[in-house]
């Protein structure tokens, strides 16, 4: 009669198995996870280029003047729906047939968070990423955002320029430069974009201010379209951010669309990247369009 016995793995053999298992794990997770940003970032960076191609094909249609981030209708706000405005989301829609901002009928009053649509509706967005890099010294300063939060109904998860400047040109009025601009702990900035905010009756409508991409100097360095956001904001108030806001959205930094339509992924603070010019004052790269 033959006997065979059958040999068991001992303990110590099985805890080396769990224990290859659990480095190779630990290895291998983060690996997944950059993967997965990865195209989290690449789908993005997909979605703001066709949101470029809408802005051209936009402004081919307006003889190359940028669009405004918002238009007045002179109808009444009506809560969400802001029938007082019209934003660029929806202005883009007619070129873009992705992403236009339509409110659920279901929605609460008190809702918050109400996400975009289509190529607006960026996978890597996050609030409280948005919130914080606001909060920064070299961006708005702390508590920037904090009216704003939570957002309630977001038409675009990026925002789009307009010429808010410290050399001449503001939100307000006309005025001089600040005494303290062109260094570079407050470099010069103008952004290129139309500003056209105001009601049709209102008595400062002569501040609405148009731009065309013929006045850009250099169209493939000047900052359009970045990671941001569009929409409803905790007030009630319509808002946007572009640039600084999303300095560290993903792989510490954020997607830049520039009037030429290219975009690049640019790392950090994208409003900290600096230039001198012709008589040594330092500008922002990115957002100075007459330097």
């Amino acid at each position: 009669m033959n006997i065979m016995l059958k040999r068991a793995f001992t303990l110590i053999e099985l805890l080396v198995v769990i224990a290859i298992i659990a480095i190779l794990a630990a290895i291998l997770f983060p690996v997944f996870a950059q993967a997965k940003e990865a195209a989290k970032a690449t789908q993005v960076l997909s979605n703001q280029k066709q949101i470029s191609i809408g802005n051209a094909l936009y402004m081919t249609d307006s003889d190359d003047v940028f669009p405004s981030y918002i238009t007045r209708t002179n109808l009444p706000a009506n809560g969400y729906y802001r029938d007082d405005i019209v934003s660029w989301v929806q202005a883009f829609d007619p070129y873009l047939k992705n992403g236009k901002p339509i409110l659920p009928p279901a929605v609460a009053a008190t809702a918050t968070g109400v996400p975009p649509n289509g190529l607006h509706n960026s996978p890597t967005w996050d609030q409280e990423k948005w919130r914080k890099a606001a909060n920064l010294d070299d961006c708005d300063g702390a508590g920037a955002l904090d009216a704003w939060v939570p957002v309630r109904w977001i038409h675009s998860h990026y925002g789009i320029t307009f010429p808010a400047n410290n050399i001449g040109w503001n939100s307000q009025a006309w005025g001089p430069a600040d005494a303290t601009a062109g260094t570079p702990a407050n470099p010069l900035y103008a952004f290129a974009g139309s500003y056209l905010p105001r009601a049709a009756n209102s008595p400062t409508v002569a501040l609405n201010h148009t731009m065309s991409l013929q006045q850009v100097g250099s169209p493939a360095e000047q900052a359009f379209i970045t990671d941001g956001f569009t929409g409803v904001i905790a007030t009630g108030g319509f808002g946007i951010t572009t640039g600084c806001e999303s300095a560290s959205m993903y792989k510490g930094g954020g997607n830049v669309g520039f009037t030429d339509s290219h975009v690049k992924f640019v790392k950090g603070n994208n409003q900290r990247y600096l230039q001198q010019n012709a008589s040594g004052q330092y500008f922002m790269k990115y957002y100075n369009w007459n330097q």
